[in-house]
């Protein structure tokens, strides 16, 4: 069957300067997925979105380190293989120490990822594969763009609308693309630990860090993403900057009742949360742990990236301690099958069902990382968290999450069996509670559900040949036009002009007269 959302007639588009466009709306629809990027995480944004094209009728193509076990009739996957997938791969050692500059560091390794991510996906088999087909042959290209706008040169070649996904909040380098303001006073950066409340110091830092990461992205990504891509089509090829002005629609992975709102235009879609889905039977084990527990439950969990296993010896035992001090039954993704002075209120998992233990009405607290995908569950759940930011985007989520009244923050080189006694306790505090609860409700109650809003805006895309009454003309715009910098600049030279005029004024008649009664004297 076809989608509920697509029309069974023929819409007709009157294209100003143009010839009627016609697209047979009843028809299932050709859709292309560029994902090069191989951390599973962001993968979690895309899938549900894919599938769900599938699901309602339409052909979609997927290119991504991530195949579908099981997918739907309409999804074909075209693998991409010969790199190793970001899973289990972040050792905890590397954040043993900071420094202030650190998320410039991390600015380069994810341009490195970028490069490497870009170089192998132009020679893979698998868009060899795609690339036979010809211009036009997709009606529609959605493409994650995070760390590199290389797939815009694939994009060009097959001649489709292009729908751009962040799996995180938007990046410096976002905004403009989409003809969206870029407000550092108010809009905290990705790499910056601060939420929409900053004191002058908060928006000296982001306001620094946002433009700085920016024209890094403009001078350093871009450049290199354009030598990929032109030796592979050609030198005849604009630049990826130029043609990422081509994005029809930006779909990020936020919501404003957790990162609070922001001033946006309409082709940016806010669908955070996607990724969670309707809940499942737990294993039997868990559930009875999970219904046994009369304290309650809490739930340690840092992500699919970060090894829980390479903790230090004096992090792992504190919080070992801790837990041991708590009423709580506590489960922890640990990746060992045994952890040294194991208390018998800790279970260790490998893998957990993580959205369905959050749900569970027992689990009072979660311990977490910070990550985008864990604390949009925290938030759907309504469960208090206590983070500990590492790295990328989890700073900032930390900061929403403490905005918001239903986190408090753990850093990671104060983790001990004191301060991991606290935070714990001061999450479970009923104030949280009640905080989670309320941000639960705004998040959980929506005009529409995240995956119906993406087919929605899939389909209107395609229908409409990239929804060009969507595209603000400010995206063609400098930043110094968008922002009326030569009008300041124009009035302030007005105003100099005639400060200046009336100085020169005052100076010449003051000197006349002053020449006048020397010579009377």
């Amino acid at each position: 069957m076809w989608s509920p959302l697509v029309p069974v007639f023929l819409l007709i588009l009157t294209l100003a300067g143009s010839d009627l466009l016609e697209v047979e709306a009843g028809a299932p629809l050709k859709i292309l997925g560029l994902f090069p990027h191989p951390g599973v995480s962001h993968f979690h944004f895309f899938h549900p979105i894919m599938r769900g094209l599938a699901e309602a009728g339409h052909e979609v193509s997927v290119v991504s380190h991530f195949p579908d076990k099981h997918p739907a009739i309409r999804y074909k996957d075209y693998p991409l293989t010969g790199t190793d997938k970001l899973t289990n791969s972040v050792d905890l050692k590397f954040f043993e120490k900071r420094t202030f500059y650190g998320h410039f560091m991390e600015f380069f390794l994810l341009h490195e990822w970028g490069k490497q991510a870009c170089n192998s996906t132009l020679r893979s088999e698998a868009l060899q594969q795609i690339l036979k087909r010809r211009p036009g042959y997709f009606d529609v290209i959605i493409m994650e763009q995070f760390n590199t706008d290389c797939m815009m040169g694939v994009a060009h070649q097959l001649q489709a609308p292009v729908i751009g996904l962040s799996s995180c909040v938007m990046m410096p380098w976002h905004y403009e693309r989409m003809g969206a303001p870029l407000i550092p006073s108010h809009v905290p950066a990705l790499f910056m630990a601060q939420s929409q409340d900053m004191d002058f110091g908060g928006r000296l830092a982001n306001w620094f860090s946002t433009h700085a990461l920016n024209w890094m992205y403009k001078l350093i990504s871009v450049p290199a993403a354009d030598a990929l891509v032109q030796y592979k089509f050609g030198h005849d090829l604009p630049s990826v900057g130029e043609m990422v002005k081509n994005t029809s629609v930006f779909f990020v992975n936020q919501h404003y009742s957790l990162s609070g709102p922001k001033p946006m235009p309409p082709n940016v879609i806010e669908l955070g949360g996607i990724h969670i889905q309707k809940s499942k039977p737990l294993p039997a084990d868990l559930q009875r742990l999970l219904d046994n527990a009369e304290e309650g439950v809490i739930l340690i969990s840092w992500g699919s990236m970060i090894r829980a296993n390479s903790l230090s010896a004096s992090k792992r035992d504190g919080i070992v301690r801790a837990v041991a001090r708590l009423k709580q039954q506590v489960i922890w993704k640990w990746e060992n099958e045994t952890l040294p002075n194991q208390p018998p209120n800790m279970h260790i998992m490998k893998w957990l069902p993580q959205r369905d233990i959050l749900c569970h009405p027992n689990v009072k607290v979660f311990m977490s990382h910070g990550g985008l995908m864990g604390t949009s569950e925290a938030a759907y759940c309504g469960v208090p968290v206590v983070a500990t930011p590492m790295y990328g985007d989890q700073f900032v989520n930390t900061a929403a999450l403490v905005q918001r009244g239903m986190g408090t923050i753990l850093n990671f080189e104060d983790i001990g069996e004191n301060t991991v006694m606290r935070a714990l306790k001061k999450a479970l505090d009923k104030k949280y509670y009640d905080a989670a609860k309320l941000v639960s409700h705004s998040y959980n109650h929506r005009p529409q559900q995240a995956l119906q809003t993406a087919l929605w805006w899939v389909e209107h895309v395609a229908h409409t040949g990239g929804a060009p009454l969507l595209k603000p003309s400010a995206v063609h715009l400098s930043r110094f036009v968008y922002y009326s910098l030569d009008c300041y600049a124009i009035l302030a030279v007005t105003l100099g002009t005639i400060i200046a005029s009336w100085v020169w004024l005052i100076r010449r008649c003051c000197g006349s007269a002053a020449t006048g009664k020397t010579k009377r004297d």
